[in-house]
């Protein structure tokens, strides 16, 4: 009887030693932490600060992505905008080009009319010349008829005195 009541005791002891042994084989476990109350009260802090380190840890890291993610997009914007105002100059130069050639189109324009209107003078003043010219011609044509009656009178009167 002595033997079973050995072995009894034996299993009793190894149902309450092997869990026992079980946690103390972890790492982080310490007898000290199981018997007394005061311990335990000083590793929750700890661990409270712990987990607060790593929440701003990981709010960091977060804040530092966001920020490369802002800047990405800045530099983005900037190069967008870049490219806009490249846009708009070559634009503005063609816009400006266009209107060169406008007033060149225009001055060319401007002196042809105005070749064309001092042709066109030159053209009346030989017209008016030419018209000045026969008109004189025609005065002095007519003056000379009528001198030429006058003396044909005169004669005519002067042979009627004789």
């Amino acid at each position: 009887i002595h033997c079973s009541t050995k072995n009894k005791t034996n299993m009793k002891m190894l149902k309450f030693l092997l869990p026992l042994l079980l946690v103390a084989s972890c790492s982080s476990f310490s007898l000290n932490g199981l018997f007394s109350s005061e311990d335990k009260a000083e590793e929750l802090p700890a661990e409270d600060s712990a987990v607060e380190e790593i929440d701003e840890q990981v709010e960091e890291e977060e804040e530092s992505e966001d920020e490369e993610v802002e800047e990405e997009e800045e530099e983005d914007n900037l190069e967008v905008e870049e490219v806009e105002q490249e846009e708009e100059e070559e634009e503005n130069l063609e816009v400006v080009s266009l209107e060169e050639e406008d007033e060149e189109e225009d001055e060319e324009e401007d002196e042809l009319s105005a070749l064309e209107e001092d042709e066109e003078d030159e053209e009346e003043e030989e017209i008016d010349e030419e018209e000045e010219v026969e008109s004189v011609a025609l005065e002095a044509e007519d003056d000379f008829e009528e001198e030429e009656e006058d003396e044909e009178d005169e004669e005519e009167e002067d042979s009627e005195f004789l």
